[in-house]
């Protein structure tokens, strides 16, 4: 912070002043004070004035045409401004702008931070569809009742034929496919056969001490060929 003029002033006061009491009291009364000379700066306080953010501006007229304002802050000095020449002063402190007119009249603003641009709001990634599948049971081409009393569910596929084979009661008893074409239950033995063509054929094989006959089914469930054993 830069001394004023008006400091200057009323230190040199304060010095004349002490200086006066030391003086003997007759010479204090002995000489009329010297007058001030003419055309000397003179700063009288103008005006007060409250500023855009709640400080205040303390503005002087310091002569013809020449003012000065000094900004307080929270009851502190933060600034001085001096207009001379017909020249407007500018200060700016913690965003706050002031301007002292040659006339003495002061604007002031307060700088406004700009608002930053809203985040868009991230959409959530769509859910993939359910897959129908996994909650579809697949139903048999065709259902066929076995000579043991088991039951043969067929699926027809022209890359992976099978069947499902079950009890009476439906506890599983395996499966046939290509790579596991054979079971046995009861004594007979169920093959899962290959006929060419994709076309693919169930064979139901009884074991000689049963008869030794034997069963043909296609992939529709019908038994398409029978074989009795003679008996010796």
């Amino acid at each position: 912070m830069r001394v004023t003029r008006r400091s200057a002033r009323t230190a040199a006061v304060a010095t004349g002043a002490v200086a006066a009491l030391l003086l003997p009291a007759a010479g204090a009364f002995a000489a009329d004070p010297a007058p001030a000379p003419a055309g000397g700066d003179q700063s009288v306080l103008w005006r007060n004035v409250d500023l855009a953010d709640g400080a205040l501006a303390k503005v002087y007229q310091d002569g013809p045409g020449r003012f000065s304002a000094e900004i307080y802050a929270g009851g502190s000095l933060v600034d001085t401004l001096v207009s001379t020449d017909g020249r407007p002063a500018y200060g700016q402190h913690n965003g706050l702008h002031v301007v002292l007119r040659p006339d003495g009249t002061v604007r002031s603003w307060v700088e406004t931070a700009p608002k930053p641009d809203p985040k868009p709001t991230p959409k959530p990634d769509p859910k993939p569809a359910p897959d129908q599948r996994k909650n579809t049971v697949r139903l048999p081409d065709a259902k066929v009742t076995l000579p043991d009393g088991s039951v043969a569910r067929l699926f027809t596929s022209t890359t992976w034929p099978r069947v499902e084979l079950t009890q009476k009661n439906g506890r599983s008893l395996g499966s046939l496919d290509l790579r596991h074409p054979t079971a046995a239950h009861h004594g007979w033995t169920y093959t899962l056969v290959d006929a060419g063509k994709r076309h693919y054929e169930l064979t139901a094989v009884d074991t000689p001490r049963q008869g030794a006959g034997s069963r043909v089914y296609d992939f529709q469930g019908r038994l398409i060929g029978t074989y009795v054993a003679q008996k010796a």
